[in-house]
């Protein structure tokens, strides 16, 4: 009984030491090849002053829009009645199958399993 033990825990330290050697070689491998491709196409964070740029920009747009809130309605006046259409049937499409996900998820069309009231 005590040798299946033990010779089922040594199976299980084998694969797990073979499981982590090649997660570090494949992880090794990623690196390396993020790091020529960085390299090659000259990839690089961006600057301070690009940081600065945008978010200036955004500041000063969003502080235009809170102290002038009847001139940020404007937008909406050129929206046509064919794109109200458009965008609202997206959003029907899009919930319709976010309600499908859920149905596929829980298994069934309407609430979920009480296990509370099985036990």
């Amino acid at each position: 009984m005590f040798s299946r033990i033990q010779s089922y825990a040594t199976s299980l330290a084998s694969k797990a030491k073979l499981y982590a050697n090649k997660s570090v070689y494949y992880s090794k491998v990623a690196a390396e090849v993020s790091k020529q491709v960085y390299l090659k196409e000259g990839l690089q964070p961006p600057s301070v002053a690009d940081f600065q740029s945008v978010y200036t920009q955004l500041y000063k747009q969003t502080l235009g829009l809170v102290l002038k809130p009847k001139d940020s309605l404007a937008v909406f006046k050129n929206v046509q009645k064919n794109d109200i259409l458009r965008y609202g049937s997206y959003g029907i499409q899009l919930a319709g199958l976010y309600s499908l996900g859920e149905i596929i998820g829980r298994r069934k069309v309407v609430g979920y399993t009480n296990y509370s009231a099985h036990a």
